[in-house]
């Protein structure tokens, strides 16, 4: 498991990442990224619709953290990361996973450059949801 200081573990920070954050696609993964002010910080997200299982969610939590925790020293600095994981996830080797990311972290700088692309019409399906809304 990751330290808890590596870890995206507010609600805030899921919504902000999923509505303003950029996007890096892989094979197995979707990586959606924002600059921080602190460490990087990393979350995972597993969607009940591609992972029937509660195990094969865990699974792919577990692959792909394990992943994350060998690349520490390469991790790009003052960025929060989500991984919405893919089904691939479960069937690849933790060496093309670790390839994967490592390619994702080079396409990081070109995706800074592109504008976020806000979501439309995003509506909270449950009251505990948290949607960012600009106070602008």
């Amino acid at each position: 498991m990751l330290p808890k200081t590596d870890r995206l573990r507010r609600a805030k920070d899921f919504a902000l990442l999923s509505q303003k954050g950029r996007v890096v696609y892989s094979p197995f993964f979707a990586l959606r990224l924002r600059p921080s002010d602190g460490a990087t910080k990393v979350g995972f997200v597993t969607s009940t619709k591609v992972f029937k299982t509660a195990v094969k969610r865990n699974r792919a939590k577990r692959r792909m953290r394990e992943v994350l925790r060998l690349l520490k020293a390469e991790w790009p600095n003052y960025f929060d990361l989500l991984f919405i994981l893919k089904p691939e996830v479960l069937d690849a080797k933790s060496a093309d996973l670790s390839a994967a990311v490592k390619r994702s972290w080079e396409k990081i700088p070109e995706a800074m450059l592109k504008p976020a692309v806000p979501r439309k019409n995003i509506k909270a399906r449950r009251k505990t949801s948290v949607v960012f809304k600009d106070k602008s």
